[in-house]
C-alpha cells in the first residue's frame, strides 16, 4: 500500500480505511508514518484493532460506519478498503453510493484505493469447495459456493476448538467484472489512473486473481 502511495501521491498523509476489519494494515501504515481512521460497520472488529494499537502503543481515530453511509466532514489524502471488502456491495446501487460517499471525504488530488476478487478466482477456488485447518486446539473449516449465473460467492466459516463450536459466520459477495467497477465510477469526480495484479505493478486484468485499482479525485 505504501509503495500505491509513493507512486500515485508522494505526500499522502492521512489516511481513511473504510472496513478495516482488526487494523492490521492499518497498523502497518501508522508504524509507516501515516494518519489512520479506522472505520468499520462491526463494533466487535472495531474494539480488536483498538487493542492491537493499544498494546504497541500507536494512536488511531476509530469509527463504526459502513461504505454507503460514511459519517464524516473531514477531507483525507487517500481512502482505501482492502481484502475484497468492496465485493459485499451486493447490487450497483450500493457500490455506486459508495463511491459518491468516498468522494465526499476523498480531497482533491486524493486517492481512492481498493482491491477485488476476481470471477476467474471465484470460478477456480470458490465453486463448491471445503478447507480445514488446525492450529494446535483450534479447527477451522470453510464451506464456499460461486454461483456462476448471478455472480455471488457465498462462504460460511465455522471456528471450533475440541470439537465444540465457538462461532459460525456466513459471508456473500458479488463478484463482478473489471469493466462493471470503471463503469460505477463514469458519472463521479474520480479518474482511474492504475489497476494491478495482486501485489505488483503488473497490469491487473480478468486473468488475475485479485486485482488492485487507484482513482484519483480530480
Amino acid at each position: 500500500m505504501s509503495a500505491l502511495f509513493r507512486r500515485f501521491h508522494p505526500g499522502a498523509r492521512s489516511v481513511l480505511e473504510v472496513a478495516c476489519g482488526t487494523g492490521s494494515l492499518a497498523l502497518l501504515l501508522c508504524a509507516s508514518g501515516y494518519e489512520l481512521t479506522c472505520m468499520d460497520q462491526s463494533p466487535e472488529m472495531l474494539r480488536v484493532a483498538m487493542d492491537k494499537f493499544r498494546n504497541v502503543g500507536r494512536r488511531a481515530r476509530f469509527v463504526a460506519g459502513s461504505m454507503t453511509d460514511i459519517p464524516f466532514a473531514a477531507k483525507f489524502h487517500a481512502v482505501i478498503s482492502i481484502y475484497d471488502s468492496v465485493n459485499y456491495l451486493m447490487d450497483i446501487t450500493d457500490f455506486k453510493r459508495a463511491v459518491r460517499e468516498t468522494a465526499l471525504v476523498t480531497g482533491e488530488g486524493g486517492l481512492f484505493i481498493f482491491d477485488v476478487c476476481t470471477v476467474r478466482n471465484s470460478e477456480l477456488f470458490f465453486r463448491d469447495g471445503e478447507m480445514f485447518e488446525t492450529y494446535d486446539d483450534i479447527a477451522y473449516e470453510r464451506i464456499c459456493r460461486y454461483h456462476s449465473r448471478t455472480r455471488i460467492q457465498e462462504n460460511r466459516f465455522v471456528i471450533s476448538r475440541n470439537g465444540k463450536t465457538l462461532g459460525i459466520e456466513q459471508h456473500r459477495q458479488r463478484i463482478y467484472y473489471l469493466e462493471e467497477i470503471a463503469g460505477m465510477f463514469e458519472d463521479s469526480p474520480f479518474r482511474e489512473v492504475g489497476r494491478f495484479d495482486d501485489m505488483s505493478f503488473s497490469p491487473g486484468t480478468e486473468n488475475s486473481d485479485r486485482v488492485h485499482f487507484v482513482f484519483r479525485k480530480v
